[in-house]
């Protein structure tokens, strides 16, 4: 089973910030302000050019002309997405109708709030007779992988369950099919775990072909059964319902 399917898109929605706009532009420099607040060395101009990648000719209204979001829509554009890119918590929080917070935001801060690093693991796996077996039969968990080396991910559940699986890869998350026929959730038992899995329990690793770099995993186990597969849905669902959310990441290379 190769791992990365096509998933959700975490970009802000294409209608949160008109270019056109001269309210949405005004709205660009409270927030290049503050900035500057915090590097004296950086006047909003300065940052306003690092943003567009270029200096840009001024006249000496050029300020005023920002402050009232009389700027061209093509700068505009290209400041509203360095600041959504590298500064996007300040932006958010000084003007949050243009940097509305996404639902793969909301989870990528679930995330980083309550996830278990010490749980979850990666080990490397050989197929023999149709069985996944641990390589080395050692404990250690793999940190870095070569693309076409078949993994699963291997925890200790204390209860019957079960359980969703998102990748993250390049920013964006992925929910990665871990059940028999395709099936995005994955029942689990008591004692040790290996997922994905196919029917009868057995193990049915995943592996790597396309994207280098390091794969975050982040699995979310229960004791229910209705957890949802879209983060739009559980963003809500986490918050309401006793879960688990266990994390762990690994290098992927060539």
């Amino acid at each position: 089973m190769i791992a990365g399917i096509p998933g959700v898109n975490t970009g802000v929605k294409a209608m949160s910030f008109d270019p056109k706009s001269k309210a949405d532009k005004a709205q660009l420099y409270p927030v290049l302000r503050a900035l500057s607040d915090l590097d004296p060395r950086k006047t909003p101009e300065l940052l306003m050019d690092d943003a567009i990648g270029t200096p840009v000719a001024r006249g000496h209204d050029y300020v005023r002309n920002m402050r009232r979001g009389e700027i061209a829509a093509t700068y505009a554009t290209l400041i509203h997405q360095w600041l959504l890119e590298h500064h996007f918590d300040l932006a958010h929080r000084l003007a949050p109708k243009i940097f509305p917070e996404t639902p793969e935001q909301r989870w990528q801060a679930i995330v980083d709030e309550r996830s278990k690093t010490n749980s979850l693991r990666i080990v490397l796996t050989e197929t023999e007779f149709g069985i996944a077996r641990r390589s080395s039969q050692s404990r250690k968990a793999a940190t870095t992988i070569q693309f076409g080396v078949p993994y699963c991910l291997e925890f200790e559940y204390h209860e019957e369950g079960t359980a969703i699986l998102f990748q993250k890869v390049h920013g964006q998350w992925h929910n990665i099919e871990i059940g028999p026929e395709s099936m995005t959730t994955a029942n689990l038992k008591v004692g040790l775990n290996l997922l994905p899995q196919s029917y009868a329990d057995r193990p049915d690793p995943l592996y790597e072909e396309e994207h280098e770099g390091t794969h975050d995993f982040v699995l979310v186990t229960s004791a229910e059964s209705n957890i949802p597969t879209a983060i739009e849905q559980l963003v809500s669902w986490v918050s309401g319902n006793n879960c688990e959310i266990l994390k762990t990441s690994a290098r992927f290379v060539r």
